[in-house]
């Protein structure tokens, strides 16, 4: 054991407290701070997605379709519940796997990675996720904008460009505010959040059973049937997904000796479950209005207000709830690219920057155009599913490479400390980099493009469509492709290094993890 892990034993540290600012970087959570079980870690997952956003993209698979270049149609019941199960299972093993990384290391999951890719060979991933948590924050800010507008119509308040835009800033300057609060606060307030949405989710459920269009049909058929339930689960394999890069900075504090299987059980299910739940339920609940493309509007409208009102509410605080996961985490990214600043202060600047992207979104989804609130929705929208599927282009690949390096080649064994001294440690490779994990990836990612179904671009008139996906009648299966031939070349690439490597082989130090994993 490390003089680090002895000191912090005998004088435990009081850093990661409910309402306090979590003072802790990128270092590796010492032993004697390590707490939890995956129990209550996948409570946390279970918040983290127990929000409007899961309502809105299950109820955005029926209009999947018009993804894959149809005109008009859409996806009954069936498929649609078909489409968000798949999408929510695939994710959610990844997601729980990764998981276990955390809790084996100690470390947030960038910090991490550049054991699999090199300190250097991180930036790439780094930056990305960088930009995808500013970019979430964006997003939760609108929506909580979105139902923040919804709740101001019931009082009288109209239905305006401008009243959107500025309880849009309202909710951002909200989010700024708590930003700064830290791992146990969060923990906290997902937790019970998370309760407390599942039964308004319940209660609309309940009251708005006899409204839904139960037999509502899919238009569809033969190729661009499956086609649609493809790209339609891959929305919600892209909500799941978009947490993967996340995913050990809270599962850093589980003690060490939890199970890496009951680690990636109980997260993955943690998030999988809620996610399939509730985008069932926001596809449901979409099909009482279907012309309506603002399901805010379409249960605002269908519900009591006695339900409505609390329901809205709390809509707005879960986002800003939402907002503490993504600034939480583009803070410890920022760390992980060596931008130096404290992990508070990192995210404090974040949360600052995530309102550029705010207004960045405004701008480019041409929001200064909208005139009326449904063409601001509708804005939206468009942005929001172009955004899905950024993350289901990278993100797989990416993971699939470091589970290989986890379970296979490494089985759980790193010298942790060495993961925050750059040319000092054990993973600086060459250059900084590990180019057998990096190309891996990359190859991954190059393969995916022809499979991609949909992508808009802005010079084009019509959404692109790779080569093969055409062949495939617009089944969009890139982000499975990606993660298969990323795994397939990191195992070639990495065998002989990782059989004969001397350096690759030995793990030695005072503070390596070299506990088998629990099978």
């Amino acid at each position: 054991m490390s003089e680090e892990v002895k000191v912090a034993e005998r004088q435990p540290v009081r850093q990661d407290e409910f309402l306090r600012i979590e003072l802790r970087g990128m270092e590796p959570v010492p032993a004697a701070e390590r707490h939890g079980s995956p129990h209550g870690l996948a409570l946390v997952w279970t918040g983290s997605v127990s929000n409007y956003i899961s309502l809105l993209t299950g109820a955005l698979v029926i209009s999947a379709p018009l993804a894959v270049g149809a005109h008009q149609g859409q996806l009954g019941l069936l498929d649609s519940a078909l489409a968000i199960m798949l999408g929510a299972a695939c994710a959610a093993i990844l997601h729980g796997l990764l998981n276990a990384t955390g809790a084996r290391t100690g470390t947030p999951q960038m910090i991490f990675a550049r054991g699999v890719y090199g300190h250097r060979g991180v930036y790439p991933a780094a930056l990305l996720t960088w930009l995808m948590a500013l970019g979430w924050f964006a997003v939760d800010c609108i929506i909580g904008g979105w139902a923040l507008v919804q709740l101001l119509g019931i009082f009288g308040v109209p239905k305006t460009t401008e009243v959107a835009l500025g309880a849009i800033t309202l909710v951002l300057i909200a989010s700024v505010v708590v930003a700064i609060y830290g791992h146990q606060t969060v923990h906290v307030f997902e937790k019970y959040g998370a309760l407390v949405f599942m039964i308004f989710c319940a209660l609309l459920f309940v009251f708005l059973f006899p409204k839904v269009h139960w037999q509502f049909p899919t238009t569809v058929h033969g190729s661009s049937r499956f086609a649609a339930i493809a790209v339609g689960g891959s929305f919600i394999y892209a909500l799941v997904a978009s947490w993967i890069p996340f995913a050990s900075d809270y599962s850093r504090y589980l003690p060490l000796t939890v199970s890496a299987r009951h680690t990636a059980w109980w997260t993955g299910l943690g998030i999988g479950l809620p996610v399939a739940l509730l985008g069932i339920l926001g596809m449901v609940l979409s099909t009482i209005n279907p012309a309506n493309g603002d399901l805010l509007s379409v249960i605002t409208t269908a519900s009591p207000p006695w339900l409505t009102v609390p329901f809205l509410l709390f809509v707005v605080l879960g986002e800003i709830w939402a907002n503490y996961f993504d600034v939480y985490t583009a803070g410890l990214v920022a760390l992980a690219m060596d931008i130096p600043l404290r992990r508070w202060t990192s995210a404090l600047v974040c949360g600052l920057l995530g309102g550029i992207f705010v207004y960045g979104i405004g701008f480019f989804s041409h929001f200064n155009r909208a005139r009326t609130y449904t063409e601001l929705n509708n804005a939206f929208l468009s942005f929001y599913t172009d955004f899905l599927l950024l993350t289901y282009l990278w993100v797989p690949s990416w993971a699939a490479v470091l589970l290989i390096d986890f379970f296979v080649f490494r089985h759980g064994s790193y010298t942790v400390h060495d993961l925050t001294r750059g040319r000092a440690g054990s993973y600086w490779y060459r250059g900084g980099v590990f180019w057998r994990a990096v190309i891996a990836w990359m190859i991954g990612l190059v393969v995916t493009l022809p499979f991609i179904g949909s992508a808009t671009l802005p010079w084009l008139a019509t959404p692109w469509q790779g080569p093969l996906a055409r062949v495939l009648g617009g089944v969009d299966v890139s982000g499975i492709i990606g993660a298969l031939v990323s795994a397939g070349v990191y195992l070639l690439l990495g065998w002989k290094y990782f059989r004969h490597s001397k350096s690759a082989r030995d793990y030695t130090g005072a503070d390596v993890v070299h506990d088998e994993i629990h099978r």
